[in-house]
């Protein structure tokens, strides 16, 4: 199952006015568990310094963008970049497990308005700029780093590894340092296309039977966990009918409370049969079919 990189991007996006820095020398998609870090999941499976190199020429390639339409943009540094992705991952420097436990995934715990989302990336000079414009203005300086469509930035597309989403200047600075292939949805179906093989596995479909039994005993009935993700979804669009979170009646305002706490619950049974039946298995059958840096 791939919920973390979803989780992290649902996360990232709910930031308003985020930005980020981006990458630099076109390359083909590499094949997951190749050319990356030991010790990390590198973006797009490309080793951490190559990133460092992607960062500081599409950053460049922004700044000049921007300057050419008349706005100011200082390009921003891999530190930052890095730091605003790592935030991504852990929320107002929490950890994976101090996040599960304050906000089980993010699916209901987070609409309410709650102040956790990550400050990301422009750098305190760029903020500056942004924050000094008027409303006009500030729209414009927007739209042209990011382009008419949905505010995708850098950061977020770099961090889930879609930037087919891009738009302004990102996207002409991104059109130079990726490959079309990395640009577009067939890296993303090709890494869904990695997880489905692995969840396909019998080994893993028979971790995730004991994974289905070992949740039953707690009192929680699923088949996977994407069904955890859609269950929760379903049931908070019941309770707020999309409303915004200040506005809901009397009546979903006391059913939200009991719905989060029900999502920690669950996201805490689900990491206990996870790591007891799943965790080890899943690893391995990675290391296998993706190659040896897969499931580390």
């Amino acid at each position: 199952m791939t919920r973390s990189k979803a989780i992290r991007t649902i996360t990232a996006t709910l930031a308003l006015g985020v930005i980020v820095a981006a990458c630099g020398s076109s390359s083909a998609p590499a094949t997951k568990g190749q050319g990356q870090d030991q010790g990390g999941d590198s973006e797009f499976g490309i080793v951490e310094a190559e990133v460092v190199k992607r960062v500081d020429a599409v950053e460049a390639l922004i700044g000049k963008c921007m300057t050419q339409a008349g706005f100011e943009y200082f390009p921003v540094d891999y530190a930052t970049a890095r730091k605003a992705m790592d935030s991504n991952s852990k929320p107002s420097g929490r950890s994976p497990d101090q996040f599960r436990k304050e906000f089980g995934y993010g699916i209901t715990t987070l609409f309410a308005g709650v102040s956790t989302q990550p400050t990301v990336g422009l750098g305190t000079r760029n903020l500056r700029v942004r924050d000094a414009l008027s409303a006009a203005d500030r729209l414009a300086w927007e739209r042209k780093l990011f382009g008419g469509g949905p505010n995708v930035t850098f950061v977020v597309g770099l961090d889930s590894e879609d930037l087919s989403q891009t738009g302004g200047c990102t996207r002409s600075a991104v059109q130079k340092a990726f490959s079309a292939g990395e640009l577009g949805a067939a890296f993303v179906n090709y890494q869904n296309a990695e997880a489905a093989r692995v969840d396909q596995d019998p080994r893993v479909i028979a971790a995730y039977r004991d994974w289905a039994t070992c949740m039953r005993k707690a009192g929680y009935s699923y088949n996977g966990p994407d069904d955890i993700d859609a269950d929760l979804a379903t049931r908070l669009d019941a309770i707020t009918a999309g409303e915004d979170p200040t506005a809901l009646s009397a009546t979903a305002k006391a059913a939200l409370p009991r719905l989060q706490g029900e999502e920690l619950a669950i996201a805490a049974a689900d990491h206990g049969c996870d790591v007891k039946f799943v965790a080890d298995i899943k690893a391995k059958v990675q290391q296998q079919l993706l190659g040896p840096a897969a499931g580390q």
